[in-house]
């Protein structure tokens, strides 16, 4: 028996919403997975005992291991990474580079978060970290972000510098330097740090479960209300043939 549509046009429009709405559900169900196996692999590489630069220094993923590093901090290049929010306050993430012993390049270390200050017109004073010290810190890429401009809001460099977003080729320029391809998340404990975090993620895999069923169910649910629109109206008993 063929199916009769009572308005194509709008059946067509559901289905392409039915498309969408199921493709966004299996993707937060794959955003889930992902969450998964990043939070294993966080647990696991957290519980090595921490690298030294002679193991960075090797081509490798190191993302999640602790590393123990001896150099200084190179306190005349700090950078504050803005619209950052800790504790339900606004303000900045103080990364300044790092000379380590036993390594080729500058590592960027993450040291915490400090608050706006006053006003935005005026950068609040970092506190410097001088001499010869031993970190701690666990290695993590950079940030990911979504650029609209250039990663400085000023045409002229002053420092400590006031960034949009985190990109390393960007920054080499700037340093006249090359960085080291992982960023070191400071240790909390570590007395140059800040207020500061080992967070591996911002959004767990059960949120992303918990979207997923959502979309699903709208789907469903447009589904559902496509075909019940869409059935043919039934006739009347006067109106069947004798």
């Amino acid at each position: 028996m063929p199916i009769k549509l009572r308005n194509w046009k709008l059946a067509l429009l559901a289905l392409v919403f039915i498309c969408v709405f199921t493709s966004l559900g299996i993707w937060q169900v794959s955003r889930a997975h992902q969450k998964k196996i990043l939070l294993k692999s966080f647990a696991l590489r957290t519980e090595y005992p921490p690298l030294l630069a002679a193991d960075i220094s090797k081509p490798g993923d190191w993302r999640f291991y602790r590393v123990k590093l001896e150099g200084r901090f190179d306190n005349t290049h700090t950078l504050l990474l803005d619209n950052k929010i800790y504790e339900n306050k606004i303000g900045y993430e103080v990364y300044t580079p790092f000379i380590a012993k036993g390594l080729a390049l500058p590592i960027l270390v993450d040291r915490g978060f400090i608050p706006i200050g006053k006003s935005r017109s005026e950068l609040p004073a970092v506190r410097p970290v001088t001499g010869e010290v031993t970190i701690l810190g666990m290695l993590n890429l950079p940030p990911t972000y979504v650029a609209f401009g250039g990663m400085t809001d000023s045409p002229s460099i002053r420092w400590p510098l006031r960034v949009e977003y985190l990109n390393f080729s960007e920054l080499a320029i700037i340093l006249a330097s090359p960085v080291y391809p992982y960023l070191l998340t400071l240790s909390p404990s570590d007395p140059g740090a800040f207020d500061i975090k080992w967070q591996v993620v911002v959004m767990g895999p059960e949120r992303h479960m918990g979207y997923a069923v959502q979309w699903f169910a709208l789907a469903l649910t447009l589904l559902i209300l496509s075909v019940a629109l869409n059935r043919p109206p039934k006739r009347r008993n006067d109106e069947k043939v004798q």
